[in-house]
């Protein structure tokens, strides 16, 4: 079944890029410059981090927007305003972190023509930052096309959804301008990688970034925060809802605790009253918990006394190893 799925999967795709090639669909243009981040599969490969580092660059420089879906947000409305501090159920988690980081305008909106008009018409935006934009290439123009490539499980098994976690076909990243690996200090083979992608986008800037903490921060009280240092030689558990539990537990085991009891929670997952009990029994024999930023914006929705332990989130920004000037560059270009 699965494969009869992913068939009729790549005949949709085929379909729609020869609509498209062929101007019986037509594509839109914003009112002002865009710049796309997305990827070519399903799970988390790091965009968010990357959407945050690019509106912090042009912070004080260009009026600038982040246009998400706000996946799995319970208001459908068609163009929502997301802002700081807003309830990540109605919103969507990533939508609601976007915002409290970056402090720029962060339309929801599946229609992402849209919510860049609503961006233009509101906050007179200058440029819009598509979260989540590679697969909408033919139906929007944008002026950066970045595509991030999570170094550790970069294509899956090479298959199409279902049967695998590709998007599309891995020669669509020769669509791309800018690729940026993401933990690729989790890579199994890098050199390996580099020449892969080269092959499948020799024009593109090839940059390689990891996650690097910053701090922690009291899920309840950003005010009240941690040394990285604290957490050696404690006993803690790493609480997740993420695409990539297994990478925050990498960095977690970086801070030498003495203990990581590992509690993963599905991606994206909307935490309920029941999951508090279940989190306090499972963390019951650990000194702190551990979360990460996207799991911090649900969580703090829950009264602090719900929780037994101290609840903490980990901060991360992306640092980039190769070639950022070249890169700042060509985002402070469009």
């Amino acid at each position: 079944m699965r494969i009869i799925i992913t068939f009729l999967y790549l005949v949709v795709l085929k379909a729609k890029a020869f609509l498209y090639k062929k101007a019986v669909l037509r594509k839109n243009t914003l009112l002002c410059r865009v710049i796309s981040v997305g990827n070519l599969t399903a799970g988390g490969t790091g965009k968010t981090p990357v959407v945050a580092y690019i509106a912090k660059l042009l912070a004080g420089k260009k009026r600038t927007a982040i246009l998400t879906r706000g996946y799995k947000r319970k208001n459908k409305a068609e163009v929502l305003d997301v802002k700081e501090g807003a309830d990540p159920v109605e919103c969507g988690d990533e939508a609601v972190l976007l915002a409290d980081s970056t402090g720029v305008p962060v339309i929801a909106a599946v229609n992402r023509l849209k919510g860049g008009e609503y961006a233009i018409l509101k906050y007179n935006s200058e440029v819009c930052i598509l979260d989540d934009g590679f697969q909408r290439r033919f139906s929007l123009s944008r002026d950066l096309e970045i595509v991030v490539v999570d170094a550790s499980n970069p294509f899956g098994n090479g298959k199409l959804l279902p049967a695998g976690i590709l998007r599309e076909k891995t020669e669509s990243l020769s669509a791309a301008e800018v690729i940026i690996l993401t933990k690729t200090d989790e890579a199994v083979n890098i050199e390996e990688l580099r020449e892969t992608v080269k092959k499948l986008s020799s024009r593109a800037l090839l940059l390689e970034s990891i996650y690097e903490p910053v701090e922690l921060y009291n899920v309840f009280d950003k005010n009240d925060k941690l040394a990285l240092s604290f957490v050696q030689g404690k006993k803690i558990t790493a609480l997740s809802g993420v695409g990539n539990p297994k990478y925050f537990k990498k960095l977690l085991s970086d801070f030498k605790p003495s203990e990581i009891h590992e509690l993963p929670y599905p991606d994206h997952y909307a935490y309920g009253e029941p999951d508090l009990a279940d989190i306090n029994e499972r963390a019951a024999e650990s000194e702190i918990i551990i979360t990460t930023e996207k799991d911090g914006v649900k969580l703090a929705r829950f009264s602090k006394e719900k929780i037994n332990k101290k609840l903490f989130a980990l901060r991360v920004t992306l640092k980039i190893l190769n070639g950022e000037e070249e890169f700042k560059r060509r985002v402070d270009a469009v």
